[in-house]
């Protein structure tokens, strides 16, 4: 599909460029991060507010953005989300979210997803953050997308993905709370 080869395209493209000073925060200095995430499951949504309600308890503003596969349930439209059709034949974006989400400067971005498809993968090079943190990817390919990357005790399970995330992202930065 000519979508998906100039996807492919553009995120090597945009991951040449890479053109942010990478660096980490101690956590207590955190002001805005961003979620993303492809809806799968209640069990992950239900992970995912709950990760987004312990960010903002701490006073971080959190910029929530989702990736709905095709013949996926939307669970209570609490996310800002965007599908396949957002995305036009020639890669482009056609998603008011998508772009709006993209012109965020964040200190970090979390990714939620054990697996990157081409959505993630694509908004990882392209948001303007400078600290990129998700589940550990075994193809040495999709590592370069992280300056952070967790390996959950139990692989596919986002509730235990996002308390290792906070645990490390804490202890890193001397905040172990």
């Amino acid at each position: 599909m000519i979508k998906n080869q100039l996807l492919r395209y553009k995120i090597e493209r945009g991951q040449k460029k890479s053109r942010f000073l990478h660096r980490a925060y101690e956590y207590k200095n955190l002001k805005k991060v961003g979620v993303i995430f492809s809806i799968q499951d209640l069990k992950k949504h239900a992970a995912v507010k709950q990760f987004i309600k312990t960010l903002e308890g701490d006073g971080i503003e959190v910029k929530t953005l989702a990736y709905k596969p095709k013949d996926t349930q939307n669970f209570e439209f609490y996310f800002d989300f965007f599908e396949d059709k957002d995305f036009g034949i020639f890669a482009q974006v056609k998603s008011h979210h998508v772009l709006t989400f993209l012109e965020q400067k964040l200190e970090y971005l979390f990714c939620l997803d054990d697996n990157l498809n081409l959505y993630m993968q694509y908004l990882l090079v392209n948001a303007h953050s400078t600290t990129r943190i998700g589940a550990y990817q075994e193809e040495p390919k999709h590592g370069r997308y992280f300056e952070l990357m967790v390996k959950p005790k139990v692989s596919g399970d986002t509730e235990i993905l996002v308390k290792e995330i906070m645990y490390y992202v804490r202890k890193i930065s001397g905040n172990e709370h």
